[in-house]
Formats: structure tokens, C-alpha cells, sequence
């Protein structure tokens, strides 16, 4: 938690931690691993039954999944009107749909309180349209959906995201300034740590 002008303390919110929460912040996410988390020996049982890769069980030893809280981001956020001095997400918004995003973002900007800084990281629809080739779309479309497998439907990408785009959408939601940033670069606490994709994705920051 962090210190508010007020003297208040005031938290911070990590969307989407999967297996990297940090300390310092509420890391959440709605991967069955934050039940199994929960459910003693459940993670232990199965590996032994072959339906935990070897390197998932490691990350249950490790505890990565125990400290995070579960999240439904379809629903309004569970914090009051500018409670939060920060909100970071990285490859998240792209699963949800355009009026989910839409009400998140509404959502975060009321949520934050005034000067607070949210991070968003997500696929560059720019670079990937680029890639289009009609001749052999294939690339062009891995990059929009980002599945290939029927089974793999749930984690599917729905809504796809320019600078402008996101400018937009959170100076529409309230928040005063928009920036685009790079890797590890910008004015998000703990940036160096909740940044760990260096990849061709879009940074940005919104400011209350």
C-alpha cells in the first residue's frame, strides 16, 4: 500500500497475475490454479495423475498461485471510488469483449484515485495487421485470435487495441492524461517487476 495525500493508504491492484503476483500489491486473476491453491493436496494429486505439468506443480510448491484473489472483471470492481493508486494489467483486455472493456476501463478510472496511474499491455493490432499477407494470412490471423485448437477457445483474444485506441477509451472513462510508453518505462510503481514480457506489445499509461 501506498501513502495518499491525505495520509490515507491506499492499495494497488495487479489484473491478471497468473503465477506473477507481487508483493506489495492485490494480485488477482480466475485460473482454476487459484482453487487448487486452495484445496490441499489438490495441486500434489494432480501431478501424480499426469494432469499437472511438472513445471506448474513447481510453481504450486512455490506458492505462486497461493496469495491471489479471485476476480470477476464482467462485474464492477470490489473497491471503493478512488481507493486504488494504481491498477496494472498486462494481456488481459484483449480476452474481454468490446463492452466489457468498455465498462472495466469506467470501472479503473473510478476506482483510482486522482493522480493515480494504470498500465496496460496488449497485443499491437498495428504490428499484427501488418503481417497480413493474403496470399498466407496464417500469421495474420495467430496474431488476432492466438489459437489455432478448438481447445484452446477459452483463452482466445476478442477486442484488439491501437495507441489510439486505448487513448480513447480511458480519456472517455475519465482519466486526464494517456501516454504510450516502452518496456519497463513510465511512471507505474514496481514497473521493473510487473513488466516481464519484452515483446512487441503496446505499453500504456493512463492517468487519473
Amino acid at each position: 500500500m501506498t501513502d495518499d495525500a491525505r495520509g490515507g493508504s491506499l492499495e494497488r491492484l495487479h489484473i491478471g497475475a497468473f503465477n506473477c503476483g507481487i508483493d506489495g500489491w492485490i494480485n488477482t486473476d480466475i485460473t482454476m490454479h487459484l482453487w487448487i491453491a486452495r484445496m490441499p493436496f489438490a495441486a500434489r494429486a494432480l501431478h501424480l495423475a499426469g494432469l499437472l505439468s511438472d513445471a506448474r506443480y513447481a510453481e504450486h510448491r512455490q506458492g505462486k498461485f497461493a496469495g491471489l484473489r479471485h476476480m470477476n472483471l464482467t462485474r464492477p470492481l470490489p473497491f471503493a471510488d478512488r481507493s486504488l493508486s494504481a491498477v496494472f494489467s498486462a494481456h488481459v483486455f484483449e480476452h474481454l469483449f468490446p463492452d466489457e472493456v468498455e465498462r472495466l476501463a469506467r470501472e479503473i478510472a473510478r476506482v483510482l484515485a486522482p493522480g493515480g496511474v494504470c498500465r496496460i499491455v496488449v497485443p499491437d493490432m498495428e504490428r499484427i495487421v501488418a503481417l497480413y499477407d493474403p496470399a498466407a494470412p496464417q500469421a495474420f490471423l495467430k496474431g488476432v485470435f492466438e489459437i489455432d485448437r478448438r481447445k484452446e477457445a477459452a483463452f482466445a483474444h476478442h477486442w484488439g487495441f491501437t495507441r489510439a485506441s486505448l487513448a480513447a477509451l480511458f480519456r472517455d472513462a475519465g482519466c486526464s492524461e494517456t501516454h504510450t510508453r516502452a518496456y519497463r518505462e513510465g511512471v507505474c510503481p514496481d514497473i521493473d517487476r510487473l513488466d516481464n514480457r519484452p515483446d512487441e506489445s503496446i505499453y500504456f499509461e493512463a492517468i487519473k
